[in-house]
């Protein structure tokens, strides 16, 4: 065979070569596609069982709820219950009560008189001196709401002073109970922005 029909054929096969990649790769052998096909499945087993569950939304139910008398609230944040509260939690303590506003003293710290009566109590409860936005000179429900969460809080805390800029969500039960109590001519509430307008006169 002559050298240029030599060099023609090479080119040839290079060709060839080209037209078909991994034709000189080594194949897995039936017993080795077994092991990995094993190995594929224990790893999204394993993958499965650690995979952590979607935690429910709160807003969607009340089984959060520990004491049988709370609602859901607009956000998750609100949604607590006082047996979940750490403002709370000393108070049910010392009580067979099942929730916070079953409690012997609670009905008589959201009283209109003890609401009233703590709302004109001077600057030592009040950085400013608040005036009754209420119908003749009297408390508007929404100032008697901001009043009765600031006496329920005390009374929770139980001698123990919040920090500046330190917040505490009101129990759902807690909440619930004022509004039944001092509802709103609109039936709309703020929420936990009621609290934060609170904290701006204390």
């Amino acid at each position: 065979m002559a050298e240029s029909e030599v060099s023609i054929e090479r080119d040839n096969e290079w060709l060839n070569f080209e037209g078909r990649p991994y034709l000189f790769e080594p194949e897995y052998t039936d017993e080795e596609l077994q092991i990995m096909e094993e190995n594929r499945r224990a790893a999204e087993e394993a993958a499965e069982i650690t995979e952590i569950p979607d935690t429910p939304n709160r807003c969607a139910g009340d089984w959060w709820c520990s004491c049988g008398q709370c609602q859901p609230m607009a956000t998750e944040e609100e949604c607590l219950c006082c047996r979940e509260s750490d403002v709370f939690r000393q108070c049910l303590e010392n009580s067979e009560a099942c929730c916070v506003t079953a409690m012997d003293d609670f009905p008589a710290l959201i009283n209109p008189a003890v609401v009233r009566t703590f709302f004109n109590v001077p600057k030592i409860n009040w950085k400013r001196r608040p005036v009754p936005e209420g119908p003749d000179g009297q408390l508007s429900a929404k100032q008697c709401r901001l009043v009765a969460y600031r006496i329920v809080l005390e009374w929770g805390l139980q001698g123990e002073r919040l920090g500046r800029k330190e917040r505490r969500v009101m129990p759902s039960c807690v909440v619930t109970t004022i509004r039944t109590k001092y509802p709103s001519p609109t039936g709309d509430y703020r929420g936990f922005q009621e609290a934060e307008e609170l904290l701006r006169i204390i």
